[in-house]
């Protein structure tokens, strides 16, 4: 299956040179839902923009998407192992992925994550490529459910496949 998507992505991101921050985007579309701005920042590493559904609160999301732009990395597969290796830290049981596209030098990563009360869980998938302009954007979309996961877990298993591959075809769009 693995190999599968991996295949499907060389041929539909092949032609591609760099991911797009959008930048001025008030509303971020992935998946078929529409996510409006929520929060935005700076530290000295990165800039980012969040997104969450209309009504939701950044405090309480079910679904988030953001854009991470790193005008200083030129790597964007050193970052995606910055970020495996900071995940293994705090939660060593997380199961995460990493998938490389050669031909462009995009890498994707997955991984399924909860704080230490499991108050939540939470599916994460980052797609790295380099940015117009020079440096690296990671595009984010994360799924978070609230309480007893059994069941998240059981549907992530099937939609996982099927959000691979979508953030691989088409990452996130500036919605109009």
């Amino acid at each position: 299956m693995r190999i599968a998507l991996l295949a499907a992505w060389f041929a539909a991101v092949a032609p591609a040179l760099a991911l797009d921050a959008h930048p001025g985007a008030r509303a971020i579309t992935f998946d078929g839902e529409r996510l409006v701005h929520a929060a935005d920042g700076t530290t000295p590493v990165e800039r980012w923009r969040e997104f969450v559904p209309a009504g939701e609160k950044i405090e309480r999301w079910t679904r988030l998407a953001s854009l991470r732009e790193y005008p200083s990395h030129d790597d964007p597969k050193a970052l995606a192992g910055n970020l495996v290796r900071a995940l293994r830290r705090q939660n060593p049981e997380a199961p995460s992925s990493i998938i490389e596209n050669p031909a462009t030098g995009e890498v994707i990563v997955d991984f399924v994550t909860w704080p230490a009360d499991r108050a939540f869980i939470e599916f994460n998938l980052f797609r790295y490529g380099r940015r117009d302009g020079g440096g690296t954007v990671a595009q984010q979309y994360a799924l978070r459910h609230y309480g007893e996961a059994t069941a998240f877990l059981r549907g992530l298993k099937a939609e996982r496949p099927r959000l691979v591959d979508l953030m691989a075809r088409e990452g996130l769009r500036a919605a109009r």
